[in-house]
């Protein structure tokens, strides 16, 4: 059986194409924002965002994943125990919410937390009454109609709170313009597949099925969520804080091809897999191996040319308080092509039905960083923790190579080849800029700064 170069050529372009036109509605609605809202309110929110963001991913059991995955789940009974399960998790987090606001707003020494934390989490109940269409839209590889209603979202969130900041510039602005948002969302997911309707019904054996599968799931989501956030949290006690704003400007925009990568693997890959899982592994591998290559090389050489220019688009942007996150940034990109590289291989091995690699890579990760950043600021300060991040998600490659290697479903070879020839091209780029009379995006490296 061959497989579809065309459909994975669409769903990549279709994928690459929302990600560009989400990221550009999320950018221009912060710089709206910013003009009308007091950056105080940014600050409550980020907090709000960030519990939520939080409790969600720590009980996270995979409903969309078990969805795309499960070979039945276009069984109404497998669709209808996991829309059940999703509603119920999602009203036990708000009540976990509502009863966490006042600890919260007094830990935080902000009494606003105490009104806000509630109605804002209600969007977790809001997007538990979701439809499961979303997620079979995904396992069917309809990637226009996902791009379509991703952009009607994006779009109408983005116009509700300008309108919303407008009228009347407080925190509710974000708060109900978030809202209505989620509630778009779940509204527009029922009208995806006419067909597909929800009602009350767990069946136990299916719970079981994405409870077993969830397991490793729930287990990855809790360390990613602590690999991925632990630098902020150790930092923002070991060095200034506005270091720390400038670091997490550099973190932000070193994240924007590997999160497009993320969003890729997801989208496109996983349920590519998922849907061929069928065929035997080594003809699946055989054909899957050509196409990944091109994608690694034409995506290698536009991360290459982000690499040596990445410096100058913190120059133009942001005034000179910012300006350390020049020399940030080029380091934290060299370690974000190793993120890419581990991205594509957990969704990959997610589509094998393997999601425990996930846990064990992500431990890795958050084991190096918790014991390399106390160490690294120690002795080089800043230097040292940028090192030790970018670093870090080679630590959560490794895993996924031999996980790959034990599933007999390996491209090690290929990467390490694309990894010479990205490296190769950095090396190039960045002496035509030095011959050019630029310098190299390393050359305010310091070598210890508080």
């Amino acid at each position: 059986m061959k497989i579809s170069q065309i459909l994975l050529l669409k769903g990549a372009i279709w994928t690459a194409c929302i990600f560009a036109v989400g990221q550009m509605l999320r950018l221009g609605t912060n710089i709206i924002l910013a003009r009308l809202l007091a950056p105080e309110l940014f600050g409550i929110m980020q907090i709000v965002y960030g519990l939520r963001t939080g409790v969600e991913l720590i009980s996270d059991v995979g409903i969309s994943q078990n969805i795309i995955h499960n070979k039945n789940a276009n069984d109404p009974d497998f669709y209808n125990t996991a829309w059940c399960l999703q509603l119920i998790r999602g009203i036990l987090l708000w009540i976990v919410f509502c009863a966490a606001a006042v600890p919260v707003a007094k830990f935080y020494h902000a009494s606003t937390l105490v009104f806000v934390m509630p109605v804002a989490a209600f969007a977790l109940v809001l997007s538990g009454f979701a439809s499961a269409s979303y997620s079979l839209i995904r396992k069917r590889m309809k990637y226009s109609t996902l791009a379509l209603f991703d952009t009607f979202v994006a779009l109408v969130f983005s116009v509700t709170q300008i309108i919303l900041a407008y009228i009347s510039p407080t925190i509710w602005a974000l708060v109900i313009g978030s809202l209505v948002g989620t509630a778009t969302y779940a509204i527009g997911s029922h009208l995806l597949l006419p067909n597909v309707r929800h009602k009350i019904f767990i069946s136990k054996r299916y719970a079981a099925e994405i409870l077993s599968f969830g397991k490793w799931i729930f287990a990855s989501s809790v360390i990613y969520f602590l690999s991925n956030n632990f630098d902020r949290l150790y930092l923002a006690k070991a060095i200034p804080l506005e270091l720390l704003g400038v670091y997490g400007i550099a973190r932000t925009f070193s994240e924007l091809l590997s999160a497009a990568v993320m969003q890729l693997g997801s989208t496109v890959i996983f349920p590519f897999i998922s849907s061929h899982s069928h065929m035997r592994r080594k003809d699946l591998h055989e054909q899957l191996a050509p196409i990944r290559m091109k994608f690694l090389l034409i995506a290698g050489i536009g991360f290459s040319i982000f690499a040596v220019t990445a410096d100058f688009v913190i120059g133009i942007l942001y005034d000179q308080r910012y300006h350390a996150a020049s020399w940030m940034l080029p380091v934290l990109i060299l370690g974000a092509w190793f993120a890419i590289l581990s991205y594509l291989n957990e969704w990959t091995l997610m589509g094998l039905g393997r999601p425990n690699y996930s846990a064990v890579a992500n431990s890795a990760k958050f084991g190096f960083l918790a014991v390399g950043l106390p160490i690294g600021v120690a002795h080089l300060g800043v230097l040292g923790g940028v090192l030790v991040v970018a670093i870090s998600d080679l630590c959560r490659y490794v895993p996924m190579l031999v996980g790959q290697i034990q599933e007999r479903f390996s491209f090690g070879r290929q990467d390490v080849f694309a990894t010479a020839i990205v490296f190769g091209l950095i090396a190039l780029w960045e002496w035509v800029r030095w011959a050019a009379g630029f310098g190299t995006s390393f050359d305010a490296l310091p070598i210890h700064i508080f």
